[in-house]
């Protein structure tokens, strides 16, 4: 990874960039560790892609999942636990964030502000360059400014994880790669990773410049339809 590690990190990003599965991801591989990793689901957006729906399998896995519960489970309206509170007062637990990226699901973030530790946090920006609104770097710069005003944090990094989901293929990613990085410069902003399927990561790794930080991904999250 290339920023250094902060007791809260937040996954935020459009719908289709993939951010629930980074932060999924990332909190697995906070927990691989030996830090005590909590994902907290607060993506009030997307009813198809939550990290509330394969709760049980991540506990199983070791995580604490923080989610709505009961009733509000499933609901699009931001009925928030108050366990968050508990991730974001503890100094010893590690919480990872997955937050709906347009205007109504970064003003849920919000909510938190006071609360997030100074210094203590980062708030990613997961870009998928094949998913409309974030195609070109100017795209990129307006979802990024929408998400700010929305939530009044700043974004202190993006992750680039353009994808085409099964279709993927390394040369896919290394294109959008382009269209995020030039967006980062624009913003000043580091690109704290790539994502990749992880039967991809070390082809990718061979056109990526040395040591740049690949983060390898296990797919969790399907739509109902693939289900069926």
């Amino acid at each position: 990874m290339g920023a250094e590690l902060k007791r809260i990190t937040i996954f935020t990003g459009h719908l289709g960039s993939g951010k629930t599965e980074l932060a999924i991801n990332f909190a697995l591989s906070l927990k691989e560790r030996g830090l005590p990793a909590s994902i907290v689901d607060l993506d009030v957006v997307n009813p198809y892609f939550r990290t509330r729906l394969i709760k049980k399998k991540l506990e199983q896995l070791g995580l604490t999942v923080i989610c709505p519960r009961g009733e509000w489970m499933g609901a699009d309206l931001p009925a928030l636990p108050p366990d968050i509170l508990g991730v974001l007062e503890d100094p010893a637990r590690y919480g990872v964030f997955d937050v709906g990226g347009d205007d109504v699901g970064a003003t849920v973030l919000g909510r938190f502000r006071p609360l997030l530790p100074p210094d203590d946090y980062h708030l990613w920006l997961v870009v998928n360059a094949c998913r409309p609104f974030t195609r070109s770097k100017d795209d990129i710069i307006k979802m990024l400014k929408s998400i700010e005003k929305a939530c009044r944090l700043q974004v202190t990094g993006l992750v680039s994880n353009t994808n085409l989901g099964a279709a993927t293929g390394w040369q896919t990613i290394l294109e959008g790669h382009q269209v995020v990085q030039d967006a980062a410069r624009l913003l000043n902003l580091p690109v704290v990773m790539v994502a990749a399927r992880r039967d991809l990561v070390e082809k990718l790794r061979a056109h990526l410049p040395p040591g740049f930080p690949v983060f390898a991904l296990n797919l969790f999250m399907q739509a109902p339809w693939q289900e069926m």
